[in-house]
């Protein structure tokens, strides 16, 4: 079995708590083509599903919608262990990237090259997890990556944005 093999898994189309003492940190990208930006998104709550952290980068740059997939997972994982937060659920709607990191051939792409880098970081981490889940799942992510050009091109949020509110109360009920 290839590492990183069991740790990734799921189809959940809800969102659902983590395990008790986990995190989960919901990620995604967007891409807005007419400015040539590619933002990137992730949302952090507890097992109490209460908002712990969150953070919207962007950059001025034309990615693939895989490279920016691929890199928004990447930037989640060195938020996740720059906090110092040991046992962490990404959750992400990409089931193309999430199959990628438990398939055992890779290209010489920029993609898969990405790819290698967060299976190396996934495997400095045993408690890091990586899960598929649909849109509807992803919705908080979602959003923040679609509003991350309205911010500094790096922001971190220590309570939530309003434009979120909605999705965090429909995710608690």
């Amino acid at each position: 079995m290839q590492h990183g093999q069991n740790r990734v898994q799921g189809n959940n189309s809800v969102w659902e708590k983590p395990r008790e003492t986990w995190l989960k940190c919901n990620v995604d990208a967007a891409f807005h083509d007419r400015s040539h930006i590619t933002s990137f998104a992730c949302c952090v709550r507890d097992s109490r599903v209460q908002f712990i952290r969150a953070q919207t980068k962007w950059l001025r740059a034309n990615m693939t919608v895989l490279e920016g997939e691929a890199i928004a997972l990447l930037e989640a994982i060195h938020f996740a262990d720059g906090n110092r937060w040991d046992r962490v659920v990404f959750e992400y709607d990409s089931a193309t990237l999430v199959q990628a990191l438990s398939s055992s051939g890779h290209g010489d792409s920029e993609f898969y090259s990405i790819v290698s880098s967060i299976i190396y970081h996934l495997s400095l981490h045993s408690n890091f997890e990586v899960k598929f889940v649909r849109r509807q799942a992803n919705m908080v992510a979602h959003t923040l990556a679609r509003a991350a050009c309205s911010w500094a091109s790096h922001h971190i949020f220590y309570s939530y944005p309003s434009c979120v509110e909605h999705w965090l109360i429909n995710d608690n009920s």
